[in-house]
């Protein structure tokens, strides 16, 4: 900010030479004083009487010639720079805005210059301040949003078949605890269905592991399109893939089961050998509030898939529906 007003004179220089004016006041008084004692004029003084004088005579003369002005401003601008100092001290103590304005002062002089610099200056670092937190909220906003959602990706990832996009067997661990406080809690039976694709290694050692491929690709996509919202399909290792069905007793789930081999053998098949791949399905039912130990009900499963493939495969064999924990 520039001041239109011609800026006074620096206060040290205006001060140095009043100094200067001053002590030459006094020794010219002096001068004269003792000059009038040793021509005689004052003869009738006593020689102690004599000095008297002529340092009165300096001193008036001192004082006759004293630069009140300068002293007033002098004092006037101690307070100025008292006053400029308290508010500094005010605004490092709040880190605010709060005591900014007080800085400013309507002086044509070095020190109202020296108030508006400093009030500009700390205005723009404060706005600069601003701006720096709400760049830095901004930003850790943004690595939070980015964190979390990296995260996130990187649980699903974890959670996820890479082959087949269905949950793992880290997510069914994760299901298996959400299935059994919906069976305390819901009070409705719940279904499991172990599924194992018949003749895969056979299958992968004699049409490649592109065939074996195709075959669990397929079987996933016909789960998450049969299945219902409330359900899961999971691939818990090679050819196995087990279905979760809260709310189904145990001919709802066999119903499923059934649609489902129906719907896999219908699976183009191109491949020239005649070798082509069926379900052994393995069910287990749980009534309301039985599921004490979900691990229980995929031992039913598990177990009932066995039986069905010492039946000979291509089948559904119920186990009996299991009926607590273990």
């Amino acid at each position: 900010m520039t001041s239109h007003t011609k800026p006074s004179p620096p206060i040290t220089s205006a001060a140095q030479t009043a100094a200067k004016l001053w002590l030459a006041a006094g020794l010219v008084g002096i001068v004269v004083g003792v000059t009038l004692a040793v021509s005689g004029r004052m003869s009738h003084l006593s020689s102690l009487s004599g000095a008297a004088v002529a340092v009165g005579a300096g001193c008036l003369t001192m004082l006759a010639f004293a630069p009140w002005q300068q002293l007033k401003q002098q004092r006037a601008y101690r307070a100025e720079i008292r006053r400029l100092t308290r508010c500094l001290r005010q605004i490092e103590q709040a880190r605010d805005r709060t005591h900014l304005r007080r800085l400013l002062a309507d002086r044509p002089d070095e020190l109202g210059e020296l108030s508006r610099a400093i009030h500009d200056a700390l205005s723009e670092a404060f706005t600069d301040r601003v701006k720096a937190r709400v760049m830095q909220r901004s930003m850790d906003d943004s690595i939070r949003r980015e964190t979390d959602r990296a995260t996130g990706q990187l649980r699903r990832l974890a959670a996820t078949d890479a082959l087949t996009g269905l949950g793992n067997r880290r997510a069914l661990e994760q299901r298996l605890e959400a299935l059994l406080a919906a069976n305390r809690e819901s009070h409705e039976p719940v279904a499991a269905l172990l599924i194992d694709v018949d003749h895969f290694k056979k299958i992968n050692d004699e049409l490649g592991h592109e065939a074996g491929d195709e075959c669990l690709v397929f079987l996933a996509n016909l789960l998450q399109s049969s299945l219902r919202g409330g359900d899961h399909a999971l691939r818990i290792g090679g050819d196995e893939f087990i279905v979760l069905m809260p709310g189904l007793e145990s001919d709802q789930a066999r119903a499923v089961a059934e649609r489902l081999s129906v719907l896999f053998s219908q699976m183009p098949w191109s491949h020239p050998k005649p070798l082509r791949p069926t379900l052994s399905i393995g069910l287990a039912t749980a009534g309301p509030g039985q599921l004490r130990d979900p691990n229980e009900l995929i031992r039913r499963a598990d177990a009932a898939m066995y039986n069905a493939k010492r039946q000979g495969r291509a089948c559904i064999s119920d186990n009996a529906a299991a009926r607590g924990a273990a």
